[in-house]
């Protein structure tokens, strides 16, 4: 497995890279906080006032940023203090730092590598999610996409009109199945905001990128 490693110096960077803002384990946290029903919120002002890039993470009652690390090819490591999480195109691929650490990465073709913007409803793909820390690896997820209506949804305290993608999973090993949310901003076709369902041990993660990445989407 690619697990990127957590505490330590790379907590010591996020913490230069966050500047002043006074960022707190607690406020990074997120994940965490959720499974022990704790509640924990950001304002946006502060959100807002990081210098690097970020990913705004809303589990349950809890809320926290995570600061991207690596980039490569829409690939992003993005990195609090006790967890890391890596996204793949907006879709969330690893989950490290939790009591379930996940992971889940793309296969060849898949409709994030070629762009939600261009998918047609229908669309399947069949994955394979590894929970490591639960021994269990290579287990089948299936995948069906549907083109949602533009929607008015709030980023960062403000309504914006975003293209949703629908995305329903199925995990016929665990008898679990769910549905993904994922609204694209219509004039770069970069998933901005989601909701996504990583493991049936956890909350349902709302996601927001603090700001659109200067690459173009896969075409």
């Amino acid at each position: 497995m690619n697990s990127f490693y957590r505490r330590g110096p790379l907590a010591l960077a996020f913490l230069f890279l966050c500047g002043c803002n006074s960022l707190t384990a607690t406020t990074i946290e997120t994940i965490n906080l959720a499974i022990k029903g704790n509640i924990n919120e950001i304002p946006i002002e502060q959100v807002t006032s990081v210098e690097a890039d970020s990913l705004l993470i809303k589990a349950g009652a809890a809320e926290g940023l995570y600061v991207a690390q690596n980039k490569r090819e829409g690939l992003v490591d993005w990195i609090g203090l006790d967890e890391s999480v890596q996204t793949h195109n907006g879709r969330l691929t690893q989950l490290v730092g939790v009591g379930n650490d996940v992971f889940a990465p793309l296969i060849k073709n898949d409709p994030f590598l070629l762009g939600l913007s261009h998918i047609s409803d229908g669309t399947q793909v069949i994955r394979t999610v590894d929970f490591p820390l639960a021994y269990q690896s290579g287990l089948q997820q299936h995948a069906t996409y549907t083109k949602g209506p533009l929607e008015r949804i709030e980023i960062l305290g403000q309504l914006l009109p975003h293209q949703r993608i629908d995305e329903q999973i199925w995990m016929p090993q665990l008898h679990y199945k769910a549905t993904n949310y994922y609204w694209l901003d219509p004039d770069s076709g970069q998933v901005r905001r989601s909701i996504q369902h990583v493991t049936p041990d956890l909350p349902a993660l709302d996601i927001t990128v603090t700001r659109l990445p200067d690459t173009e989407p896969p075409k």
